[in-house]
């Protein structure tokens, strides 16, 4: 019996602690993928407006900052969406201008 239990030990711990751990990188890794993919979205919306484009990305970028903020994100990227927000509502509200005009 006590060959049992240490064996149960011995293959339980390591076990539980690769699971753990991969759970943390998993959301780490989320959390990163979510990040460079934001801001890549968010420079090729701004490259496509220089370009005399529409921007495309605004749904993709708001999905992917979902992503990031349930994977523990933090402020940086926050601060970074929430200026291309503004900079798409601005935009929007020209070309709406535009259009009346």
């Amino acid at each position: 019996m006590e060959d049992i239990i240490i064996n149960i030990i011995a293959v339980g711990i390591p076990s539980a602690t690769s699971v753990i751990v991969g759970f943390f990188n998993y959301k780490i890794a989320s959390r990163n993928s979510a990040k460079h993919s934001i801001l890549q979205l968010i420079m090729e919306d701004r490259m496509d407006w220089k370009d005399g484009k529409f921007p495309s990305n605004y749904q993709a970028v708001l999905h992917e900052y979902d992503i990031y903020t349930k994977a523990g994100g933090n402020s940086y990227v926050k601060e970074r969406v929430e200026a291309y927000k503004a900079w798409y509502k601005g935009i929007q509200e020209q070309k709406a201008k535009e259009v009346r005009a």
